[in-house]
């Protein structure tokens, strides 16, 4: 009688590691499509910002352009004017070096993620590699 219960025990036991087993690799397999997405998604985001902060860049260097250019224009106005004016230039001048500055940090932190993700990836397919 004893000999039927150590039977039964060990396949329950055996039934377990197997569902076990299995959920990990449904785990797995899940975490694996969320890291492409999770990877898709970042390109996408790097992309966009790349974009972006090049064309507000670009705005800015025309901005900047055509303010100097209104500057040698403007040689007749009274000296106030002229003040508000430089003023402006150099608001606009700010306001580029800023955008530079957040550009560089949001690509710096998009490729941080980027590298995190990465490595998180390697990490489940070295544990989906080990469970199998």
């Amino acid at each position: 009688m004893s000999g039927e219960w150590m039977i039964i025990f060990v396949g329950i036991i055996a039934v377990c590691m197997v569902f076990i087993t299995a959920v990990i690799v449904v785990i797995g397999l899940q975490t694996l499509k969320t890291m492409k997405r999770v990877n898709e998604f970042i390109g996408l985001a790097q992309n966009e910002i790349s974009f972006l902060s090049t064309k507000v860049a670009l705005t800015l260097h025309e901005l900047n352009e055509l303010i100097a250019h209104f500057k040698e224009e403007t040689r007749a106005l009274s000296d106030k004017s002229k003040l508000s004016l430089h003023e402006l230039h150099d608001l606009i001048s700010y306001l580029h070096d800023e955008t530079k500055s957040l550009a560089l940090k949001a690509s710096n932190g998009i490729a941080k993620v980027t590298i995190g993700s990465l490595a998180i990836g390697a990490l489940s397919q070295m544990l989906k590699k080990k469970s199998n």
